[in-house]
């Protein structure tokens, strides 16, 4: 799922750069750069990843500093708040419970409109942006 709006000019969501190319373990820069023209071209100015560290190894060996540091280094904000994958770790569903919070907090803070990733752009992207959507008052 490429980078979409929830609420235009607000809030989107989207799955990890390179999640089209399946379960690849080394995403490109190439890669990275035309997801991040994509996001660029929305007017997004902040992210909020939900990848876990085993998630962020992907970008390790083509993005020296990973995935976190390329988006700030192409003036992005960016909030990171790792919730593991429930398809993959059961314990990602309590975990994910858990950040909601946090994650309404950050997206209060960060410059808008923000776009929450996760690695499909499904289950945690999902569940973030339900719970971000619910708490605007002017969503509900």
């Amino acid at each position: 799922m490429g980078p979409g709006w929830v609420i235009p000019g607000v809030l989107a969501k989207s799955a990890r750069p390179g999640r089209e190319l399946g379960r690849q373990m080394r995403i490109s820069q190439g890669v990275v750069d035309r997801w991040l023209k994509k996001v660029s071209g929305m007017g997004i100015r902040s992210i909020i990843c939900l990848l876990d560290e085993g998630q962020l190894a992907y970008y390790y060996e083509d993005l020296p500093g990973g995935l976190l540091d390329y988006y700030r280094r192409h003036s992005f904000e960016v909030a990171h708040l790792p919730v593991p994958d429930p398809d993959y770790h059961p314990e990602g569903w309590q975990a994910l419970e858990r950040s909601l919070e946090n994650a309404w907090e950050l997206f209060q803070s960060l410059p808008k409109p923000v776009l929450v990733h996760c690695s499909a752009g499904r289950s945690r992207t999902g569940k973030v942006v339900g719970y971000i959507c619910e708490k605007m008052p002017s969503v509900t």
